[in-house]
């Protein structure tokens, strides 16, 4: 079932047919992820993008589904690559760090 979702601008009459909408395009675009629509830990992340998409005017179900599947996909890329620059790195057998990717050292961090 989508999460409820409160927009901070002002509140939208949702019909009947505007929630299969976006019922659907979340169902299709946690398919298009590989994920559950109902249980995985960022399913409301993903049901906020889709009723962004929808208050933007879209009402086409693949699209909506699509774009917030793309959209899922780059944050979670963007998620890993800060995971990856932010992990610290040892340097010999010294009390010095320096953060994978960008060669900073940060002597004495632990």
């Amino acid at each position: 079932m989508l999460p409820a979702h409160k927009t901070k601008t002002r509140p939208h009459l949702l019909l009947a047919n505007d929630w299969i909408v976006l019922q659907a395009a979340h169902d299709s675009a946690s398919k298009n992820l590989g994920r559950s629509s109902k249980s995985h830990p960022y399913a409301d992340r993903l049901a906020k993008q889709v009723f962004r998409l929808f208050n933007l005017g879209h009402r086409d179900i693949a699209i909506i589904a699509a774009i917030a599947a793309q959209t899922e996909r780059a944050r979670a890329r963007q998620s890993y690559n800060m995971t990856k620059v932010l992990t610290l790195v040892p340097l010999g057998n010294a009390r010095i760090y320096r953060v994978s990717g960008c060669g900073q050292s940060l002597d004495g961090y632990h």
